[in-house]
């Protein structure tokens, strides 16, 4: 099935038979990842952009953001977007936004997958549906390629505030609390944060 057919939580569960439930995903006070200057310029100057698109908030917002997250972790992880992510097993394909890889310097999509961006240009919630397909599609996409991965996260985000969610043990958790740009330091310490995790 294609990411873009899942338009509810609901239907998600029914086609994967896979639970969802919602409670916060991250212990508090979450480390701050002060931003650079270069992100800063980046966030400033879009402000200055007529934002009406998802391509726009994806291109001048969410695309800015993933590269900094890159760049604090050029050694450990790969940032990818707009690419195929097929699964053999259950035939899950589509195209990914964005997908981050604990392969770094890969110039292809490897396994393992860890993370999944989403863009969406009105709510959140319009992308929960489609985001929890892609992460399952990860997850299986890691097992195919012998890199299974017990836990695999997946965000949703229309550039102003991002929602994350996880799969582990066949249940997809949403995470209570939203993160904003005005708060930047925070969402980019809920990335490293995921990154951490990975690394232990």
């Amino acid at each position: 099935m294609a990411y873009s057919d899942f338009k509810t939580l609901k239907g998600f569960q029914k086609e994967t038979n896979i639970a969802y439930q919602m409670q916060v995903l991250f212990d508090k006070p979450i480390t701050a990842i002060f931003p650079s200057d270069k992100l800063l310029f980046d966030l400033a100057e879009a402000r200055t952009y007529g934002l009406l698109s998802e391509k726009a908030k994806s291109e001048f917002i969410i695309t800015p953001i993933l590269k900094e997250v890159r760049r604090n972790n050029v050694d450990k992880v790969t940032f990818l977007s707009g690419v195929a992510l097929d699964t053999q097993v259950e035939k899950f394909n589509g195209i990914c936004d964005y997908i981050f890889s604990h392969s770094p310097q890969s110039i292809e999509l490897s396994a393992p997958i860890f993370c999944v961006v989403e863009a969406k240009n009105r709510t959140l919630e319009e992308g929960f549906a489609q985001c929890a397909a892609e992460i399952y599609a990860a997850y299986l996409f890691n097992e195919e390629n012998n890199e299974p991965q017990t836990r695999i996260y997946g965000t949703v985000s229309n550039g102003y505030e991002w929602s994350f969610m996880k799969l582990e043990n066949r249940i997809i958790t949403i995470d209570q609390d939203r993160y904003a740009i005005q708060k930047i330091e925070e969402l980019l310490g809920v990335f490293q944060t995921i990154i951490t995790y990975y690394d232990e």
